[in-house]
């Protein structure tokens, strides 16, 4: 029994899509982001520059397709969202080591810790109580939670990961609840 084409033209097309952005997740680890180039990339991943240009608009584009697809992977399983995210960042250290680094993109810290800030206000939308009149703002604590978040990750690679994803995941735990205060509406 025969493909249909568009089944083939996807397959084509998803494979295209892997070979190009393992090679661009290699050569940043190699060359570290700003010096990367499209021609880099493409003869990396054996593919001709038109064929990357069919896909992304530039290596920008490619960044940001990658952290779409890690953001829908690591919210789509089973374990809470920050252990998924970080036992995704274990098998990629490398990679985040040099992104979250100063041979990284300021593009890349800012979309990962907006998607934690996104997770976060998702999983605790019901449950942060509403501020009194002098107290933080939930948009500030979300804020703060976020980059305490993406310090303590990027703490965890510069120390070539000193403890289990599990454990950072409760220690970040610790830190956000120290940094949200109680997570239950006060009942009146």
């Amino acid at each position: 029994m025969t493909q249909k084409p568009e089944a083939s033209e996807d397959l084509r097309v998803r494979r295209t899509r892997k070979l190009l952005q393992q090679a661009f997740i290699e050569l940043t680890v190699e060359k570290g982001f700003a010096a990367l180039t499209v021609r880099d990339i493409t003869e990396r991943a054996m593919v001709n520059r038109s064929t990357f240009y069919r896909h992304y608009l530039d290596k920008y584009d490619l960044l940001e397709e990658y952290l779409n697809e890690i953001y829908e992977l690591t919210a789509s399983q089973d374990a809470p969202g920050p252990l998924n995210l970080l036992k995704h960042i274990q098998q990629r250290a490398d990679f985040y080591r040099v992104m979250l680094g100063p041979k990284g993109d300021p593009f890349f810290a800012q979309r990962f810790r907006q998607n934690t800030e996104k997770r976060f206000r998702s999983v605790s939308a019901q449950a942060l109580p509403e501020p009194e009149t002098d107290a933080l703002p939930v948009d500030l604590r979300l804020s703060c939670i976020a980059y305490a978040g993406l310090g303590a990750t990027a703490w965890w690679l510069e120390q070539e990961q000193p403890c289990s994803p599990e454990q950072l995941t409760d220690w970040l735990s610790q830190i956000s609840s120290a940094i949200a205060g109680p997570l239950h509406k006060p009942k009146r």
